[in-house]
């Protein structure tokens, strides 16, 4: 299937964390955006797309939610988490001037403290 692409926003969308320790890739709904290899003529090679703000919102009324690199987990790394989000809270990151290079969002994951839900977006420009 032929990636979508997007001028400005990309909707990385609905993510359900279930459990504690059990991580959500920021891209499961919006795929990788570092591109693709091959394809046809009817379905030509996607260029990637670096992410320069993120804009994530746990709507959970408990369970915080935590921005790791792929990999990591909250309780067994909890050095390397980026940020937590609160219940309720929105955070953009970063917050201000935009990433010059950008972030992929196959490289990060959440995590949570109890089940919760978040919302996001990316900014391409």
């Amino acid at each position: 299937m032929a990636q979508t692409r997007w001028n400005t926003l990309v909707p990385l969308g609905l993510i359900t964390l279930t459990a504690a320790g059990t991580t959500v890739s920021l891209a499961v709904n919006c795929g990788p955006l570092q591109g693709q290899t091959g394809g046809t003529q009817a379905s030509p090679p996607v260029s990637g797309q670096a992410l320069r703000q993120l804009i994530l919102t746990n709507t959970a009324a408990t369970g915080i939610a935590y921005l790791l690199p792929r990999g990591q987990t909250a309780a067994a790394n909890p050095g390397n988490a980026f940020c937590a989000i609160m219940p309720g809270q929105t955070v953009y990151i970063p917050n201000g001037q935009p990433f010059e290079n950008g972030l992929l969002p196959e490289n990060y994951v959440l995590d949570c403290s109890a089940a919760c839900t978040v919302y996001g977006c990316g900014v391409l420009s």
